[in-house]
């Protein structure tokens, strides 16, 4: 086993009078490094052109654009990726909150370490799951992955969390690839529509707004391309 230490927490522990406590979290955490290291990282595994084949769930199998219609789908196409993403997402947050609960009740640090997220995206994804209801924490995809934890030898919600975070990051991808596209065609139809027109298409009520959006894709993903649009699984 890995013996990379864990971050240190603060709490008080329940125990019986001569002072034992039950350690739940340890072996939680031992159980996802080996995990981890069976699979080569995860049981749930996807690649570039996956990420490709779930952006195009949401565009009805296209992969080519060109008029302002066109521009209108596509929007419509990544407001529903960002919502199946966000459904991962909450499902996310409800396994780690659970895996929190035992490992580090005041803290997010050694969950995100062990599941090489950041402590926002736990946090937030918890919060999300907290007010969210059992329907909006699941879908197909869910289900699926939720089936695959299900079945392993050894489970609990750290495992989970990781296999639902795979999960996450893929549609997170299509969301990101659709947005790329969309902000694409809004170059290429830019002199050639009226800008209002092209800012209606996409949901944007004003030029100004549009102008945001662009440089907003621009500064975090670049054109057709950059490095930055390389979807990866492991970060």
């Amino acid at each position: 086993m890995d013996d990379t230490p864990i971050a240190r927490c603060h709490h008080v522990r329940m125990t019986v009078p001569n002072g034992e406590g039950l350690e739940l979290g340890r072996p939680w955490i031992e159980d996802l490094r080996w995990h981890r290291d069976q699979y080569r990282q995860s049981r749930f595994q996807w690649s570039g052109s996956d990420a490709l084949l779930a952006a195009t769930e949401f565009t009805h199998g296209r992969q080519d654009f060109t008029s302002l219609m066109d521009l209108r789908e596509l929007n419509q196409g990544r407001r529903a990726a960002t919502e199946y993403a966000a459904v991962c997402q909450r499902a996310f947050g409800e396994a780690v909150r659970q895996a929190r609960r035992s490992i580090c009740p005041t803290s997010w640090v050694p969950v995100s370490i062990e599941l090489d997220s950041t402590v926002d995206d736990c946090s937030v994804s918890s919060h999300f799951a907290t007010w969210s209801s059992a329907a909006d924490r699941t879908n197909t995809q869910v289900d699926r992955v939720q089936r695959i934890v299900d079945g392993l030898y050894f489970s609990n919600p750290l495992i989970r969390a990781w296999e639902l975070k795979q999960l996450w990051d893929l549609y997170t991808a299509a969301e990101n690839i659709l947005e790329d596209t969309l902000i694409d065609l809004v170059v290429e139809l830019d002199g050639h529509r009226r800008a209002q027109d092209i800012a209606d298409a996409i949901g944007v009520f004003t030029a100004a707004g549009l102008s945001h959006r662009i440089d907003l894709q621009r500064s975090q993903r670049g054109v057709v391309g950059d490095p930055r649009r390389t979807p990866h699984q492991y970060r």
